[in-house]
């Protein structure tokens, strides 16, 4: 099977399942998010100069990355793993390659501790949003759904200082990432930090 078309199956099959489950009501994890995450690992594959073996393993982690969340976020990723892996071997994909798949997957467990390049661009194109304009419309996206879905409720000052760590404490890994995303994020924490005052 042609590249393209296995990249295009994973699609049709994650942007179904997950239309048709819990991550269809989800305010960020749901179908939305996971295009963002293919299209942002294409994006930073394509200026690290990665093979095209390795760009259709991340188009089809990332498709799969958060599918698991129609079962709840807690340990998503391993059942985001279990679909991905069911999935491919009926494709028959070949088994070293789904392993590949699969710990690119397991990569975007927090706390994010990439070992592989491809690891690594699917950990910054997930967190990407931490270092675009957009950020404080995703993060309230986030907000939304832990308080609607995970009984997570926070105060604004909780929220708003939880964040500033979490950016703080956060590192894009890729160098496109770092030199495309670094700049906007630090714009991003002092958007926070003025949210305080």
């Amino acid at each position: 099977m042609d590249n393209l078309g296995l990249i295009e199956k994973t699609r049709v099959y994650c942007k179904s399942t997950m239309e048709a489950n819990r991550c269809k009501y989800l305010p960020f994890h749901n179908w939305q998010h996971a295009k963002d995450v293919a299209r942002n690992s294409k994006w930073i594959a394509q200026h690290e100069n990665l093979p095209e073996d390795i760009m259709e393993e991340l188009a089809i982690a990332s498709y799969f990355h958060d599918l698991g969340h129609i079962n709840g976020a807690t340990n998503h990723e391993e059942l985001s793993c279990e679909y991905a892996r069911n999935f491919l071997s009926n494709e028959d994909f070949p088994e070293e390659r789904i392993i590949k798949v699969l710990k690119n997957i397991q990569a975007t467990k927090m706390p994010q501790n990439p070992e592989t390049v491809s690891q690594k661009v699917i950990c910054d194109a997930d967190l990407a949003h931490l270092g675009k304009k957009n950020f404080l419309v995703k993060n309230a996206k986030i907000r939304k759904e832990w308080a609607l879905f995970n009984n997570q409720k926070f105060s604004d000052e909780q929220w708003v200082v939880m964040n500033i760590k979490f950016l703080n404490k956060h590192n894009f890994h890729t160098n496109y990432a770092k030199k495309s995303y670094s700049a906007q994020k630090l714009k991003n924490i002092n958007n926070l930090k003025q949210l305080l005052n």
